[in-house]
């Protein structure tokens, strides 16, 4: 049991080192998740909310510790109360 196990991971390395020597990039999800964005400006995520909602976009502030970065944007409703919507900052799309 233990040959075959070595045997297996000998495999996978020779198969590792030679997609690296031919040039081909093998992407893991957390190099992708390491990649960093470029955020969308302040006012692009009040527009898509303004857009998303019938109600007044107060302000936004943007979180970069959260994966994705959002941006966090305060409305206020029509029947008065205000509420917090989340918009990806790598994208633009409102989340909720």
């Amino acid at each position: 049991m233990k040959y075959i196990l070595i045997v297996i991971l000998a495999m996978s390395a020779l198969m590792f080192q030679s997609a690296e020597a031919a040039g081909i990039r093998i992407d893991t999800k957390v190099e992708r998740e390491e990649q960093a964005c470029v955020p969308i400006g302040k006012s692009a995520a009040m527009s898509a909310v303004a857009r998303k909602t019938d109600g007044r976009v107060l302000s936004a502030s943007l979180n970069m510790n959260r994966r994705p970065p959002v941006y966090r944007v305060k409305v206020l409703s029509p029947n008065g109360r205000v509420s917090h919507v989340l918009v990806n900052a790598c994208n633009g799309r409102v989340i909720r």
